[in-house]
């Protein structure tokens, strides 16, 4: 096992709103208490975002409407075997969260669709940031950040480096001349341990989603294509596939290793 210190995000989406107490009750109720349950001893930060509104436009970019959860692990927190417990989780839980319900909870395996199947995402970058292109003397009194995290692949046949040489050299000086855009990093997707097809993660920030909206969207027919794309306007790979996101605030609905009481209801 690993001791690099690491940093994981796992992205989780619904069908649509009304799926929400059903979501909401199995992540309080038992799999919160469960997480800690196990992982305290190796775990220094464990933090659930609630997902903001998908804006308009924004399922042509993979986007996840539920929750990104976000871990600090001491560990690998993925073992080959020696856990005393299980997670629970029901089949109408893997529905409304479209996955398939033959999975485990989180499959590496993956059946991602535009219209079908919008998998759990669980990936692990570095703790630190490997490429910071833009904002890094930004702090919390800048203003809001409207956070839109990616996480995407490169298409069967391209490799690494040729999906980078578009990304890193071509994409990214692109980005970081939008007005809009107030910080820009990324990082290579960890591959121990891999929990998911993707290979990269970034993170783009804006002031709103107007202002993403107008930055990105307004201009997918203006970013650099690469030469192996097979779909067009940007992202130019296909979405809930190979290319997915979620948009954040910087501040946690829950973090749960100090705030996490149990599932006390109202009356």
């Amino acid at each position: 096992m690993t001791t690099t210190v690491m940093r994981s995000i796992i992205l989780n989406c619904v069908r649509d709103d009304s799926d929400l107490p059903l979501a909401y009750r199995w992540l309080y109720k038992y799999h919160v208490a469960e997480s800690i349950s196990q992982f305290a001893p190796y775990v220094t930060r464990y933090c659930t975002y609630r997902a903001l509104p998908v804006p308009p436009d924004g399922e042509d970019f993979g986007t996840y409407n539920w929750i990104m959860t976000e871990h600090y692990w001491l560990i690998n927190p993925i073992p080959p075997h020696g856990l005393a417990f299980g997670e629970h989780f029901t089949p109408e839980f893997m529905e409304c969260t479209r996955q398939p319900v033959d999975n485990d909870l989180r499959d590496p395996r993956w059946k991602g669709t535009p219209e079908g199947y919008h998998p759990i995402v669980f990936a692990f970058h570095p703790v630190f940031w490997e490429q910071d292109f833009k904002g890094s003397q930004r702090t919390i009194e800048d203003g809001p950040n409207y956070r839109w995290l990616i996480c995407f692949k490169y298409p069967e046949g391209v490799s690494p480096e040729e999906g980078d040489d578009w990304f890193l050299n071509k994409l990214a000086p692109q980005f970081v001349e939008l007005p809009q855009l107030n910080r820009f990093i990324t990082s290579k997707i960890l591959d121990e341990p891999r929990m998911c097809p993707f290979y990269r993660i970034a993170e783009l920030w804006f002031d709103n989603s107007k202002q993403w909206h107008k930055a990105i969207v307004e201009n997918k027919d203006k970013f650099a294509k690469p030469f192996w794309a097979k779909n067009s306007p940007f992202p130019y790979i296909e979405s809930y596939k190979d290319f997915v996101g979620i948009f954040l605030l910087d501040r946690p609905e829950s973090d749960h290793l100090t705030q996490f009481r149990g599932y006390i209801t109202t009356r």
